[in-house]
């Protein structure tokens, strides 16, 4: 399930879109990553389109995805050992995201408004919702969350980037603009998040990894600033 319906039709693309069509392939990639796995499947179920997708894009993209592979193969691994000994830890990648993600007291928001204002449902929240208005895009009416989760933003990010690959300057210009009033802002704190809850959490690497690989894809500042 796609968080955003869009409700404006893409034009065909520029002949130098190329890299940009990649760079929204990627994010509709990590889009997906951050939403409620199926039910039942395992994290090596999950894993495994995901892992080649980036083998895929990564190159093209001239990106280094190691990080994230290396991520979710040694959480595959670890499932499968769980798996052998039937231990309780070889949940369902379900469960393991709810833990992290959905279960009270959450560890990991994924509402960004927490981030970047210390609330959930405040002025960011709104303001994002303003883009999405604003560029003819809408929650899907099957996701039922808050305009500031992560999930939304980025898929709305790959949409504005496929529509500049198209040709759609305002759609180039606007995803440049989100990216830095929002997504630049609160995609550390989602990485320093995630890793913090590795300890208890061993899964939330794989996230820690994921959010990473985000900041790299969109040239997060603050990394080459290290």
């Amino acid at each position: 399930m796609n968080p955003l319906a869009a409700t404006v039709a893409a034009a065909r693309p520029t002949a130098e879109g190329g890299h940009l069509l990649d760079q929204a392939d990627l994010l509709y990639c990590l889009a997906r990553a951050f939403m409620p796995p199926p039910e039942g499947w395992s994290v090596c179920d999950w894993a495994q389109p995901l892992q080649a997708d980036l083998d895929e894009i990564g190159p093209m993209l001239g990106l280094d995805v190691s990080g994230a592979q290396a991520a979710l193969e040694a959480e595959c691994q670890r499932w499968a050992a769980a798996a052998r000994l039937a231990d309780e830890s070889a949940d369902s990648w379900l469960v393991e995201y709810a833990r992290l993600f959905l279960t009270p007291p959450v560890v990991v928001s994924l509402n960004t408004g927490l981030y970047l204002e210390g609330a959930v449902g405040g002025t960011a929240a709104q303001m994002m919702r303003s883009c999405y208005e604003t560029a003819g895009v809408a929650p899907d009416e099957g996701f039922h969350d808050l305009p500031d989760h992560v999930a939304i933003q980025i898929e709305f990010l790959a949409r504005l980037i496929e529509r500049g690959a198209r040709g759609d300057k305002d759609g180039a210009a606007m995803a440049t603009e989100f990216a830095a009033e929002f997504v630049h802002a609160w995609a550390g704190s989602l990485e320093q998040a995630c890793a913090a809850a590795v300890g208890r959490h061993p899964a939330a690497a794989v996230y820690a990894a994921l959010a990473r690989l985000l900041r790299r894809a969109l040239n997060d500042p603050s990394l080459q600033q290290r």
